[in-house]
Formats: structure tokens, sequence, C-alpha cells
């Protein structure tokens, strides 16, 4: 049994957990597909994950919100590299509001990253992973995929939606070699806090590169175990 590494597919590389996530792959010398929006932020982690011990790697614009942009990318990273062993939908967003005022479009555009988007990148991504001996998906989803928060309910369906996807897709892919993983994190220091109102203690939260050790316990699991669930909290609790 060849004990080379595949293919590891990150969405949202460019930076704060998807990048970090993108770093730990790298050292552990997969081929790398890192998708983003900008090109320059992507093409800055391609250059560090050569240094970490990756095989290669590579950058590719890709919206998640988009069937033909995520196909497109999908597509030519498994021609470039083969069939994905490690796939991380790692690309989120937020919106903060009361119900009452969280314009349709708001609450739509979250919905289209968080959820659409694992959609649309494991559907690309699933046959070709079913043809590995061993594949991992691993999704970054929340406690808010748990418990609700006041001011957050676009955020909060998202995640609770895409735990049901998972659950879901475990069941569809029992029996094989896939392993479908959630990380729930409390909060967890990035740059998506940067664009929301309201005071952040940033310091108390996970930092980013504790959360992406993670992908590593699930990855080095022996293959009689499937970690399905990861439950991550900041020290001080989740606020």
């Amino acid at each position: 049994m060849s004990t080379a590494r595949g293919l590891a597919i990150v969405s949202g590389a460019g930076s704060g957990l998807g990048r970090e996530i993108a770093l730990v792959l790298a050292r552990r010398g997969h081929p790398l597909a890192l998708l983003g929006r900008h090109l320059a932020p992507l093409q800055a982690v391609v250059t560090e994950c050569s240094t970490l011990g990756s095989a290669a790697a590579a950058a590719w614009m890709c919206d998640v919100r988009e069937e033909s942009s995520v196909a497109r990318a999908v597509e030519e990273a498994i021609a470039r590299f083969g069939p994905p062993e490690v796939v991380v939908p790692a690309a989120g967003t937020a919106h903060i509001a009361p119900l009452e005022s969280t314009a349709t479009a708001d609450f739509d555009a979250v919905l289209e990253t968080n959820l659409r988007g694992v959609f649309l990148l494991a559907r690309a991504c699933l046959p070709a992973m079913r043809a590995r001996e061993r594949s991992w998906l691993i999704a970054v989803l929340s406690v808010a995929a748990r418990r609700g928060f006041p001011g957050w309910s676009a955020y909060c369906a998202s995640k609770w939606g895409l735990a049901g996807l998972l659950a879901a897709l475990r069941e569809e892919t029992a029996g094989s070699g896939v392993t479908i993983t959630g990380l729930y994190p409390g909060a967890v220091e990035t740059p998506l806090w940067d664009a929301l109102p309201g005071t952040w203690n940033r310091a108390a939260m996970i930092p980013a590169s504790e959360l992406a050790r993670a992908v590593d316990y699930v990855l080095d699991a022996p293959p009689a175990a499937k970690i399905e669930e990861i439950l991550l909290s900041p020290s001080a609790g989740n606020q």
C-alpha cells in the first residue's frame, strides 16, 4: 500500500483558519489545491506551504457559492494532482443583526457560503474521494450549530443546516472509506471578526492554529476508528 499523501483541497485558504489548515496539511506532505476568491493571498500561502514539506501546492480563484466555479477548480485540481484524499471546506462568513432587521440578501449570503458552498465542494469531490481506500471531508462548523446566539440567526441557520448535511452524508457514505468529520469550535480568532460590529475579546478566542491542529488528530486516527465530531471551546468558555 502506498504511503504517498494524496491531494488536499482547502477552501477559504487565503487567510484565517483556511490558511492554518493548509499549513498543517503542507507539513504532512500533501499536494495542495488552495481555493479562494482572491489570488494574491492564496499565492502567499502557496509560497508558505512550499517551505513546509508540501509535495506541491497551487492556487485556484474560486467562489464556493458558484457551482461552475467550484466544479472547474475541483476538476482542474484532480487533473493535476489526482483524486482528493482530504477536503476541508473552510470558507465562511457571518452577518450580525436582529432577525427583524436582517436583509434577505445578507441572510442568503451567509447560507450561500457556509452551507451551499460546502454542498457544492463536497458534491464535486465525493466521486473521486470514494475511489480512494481512505479519504476525509473535514468541515468547519461552530458551537452556533448547537446553540443560538442573539443577532446570529443567519449564521446559526447556516451551521445547523451544515450539521444536518454532514449527518445525512455520513449515512450515504457508510461502509466506504470516506470519513465525514465536523469541527465544532467556539469563537476562533480569525479575520472574520474584522468586519463584524461590536466589541470582541479576541485575546480570549481559540487561536486558529490550535483549531487547525484538530485536522492532524482526525487524519492520524487508525483505520478502525472514524472521528465524526470534535468540540473545542475557549478556555474561558463560550460567551
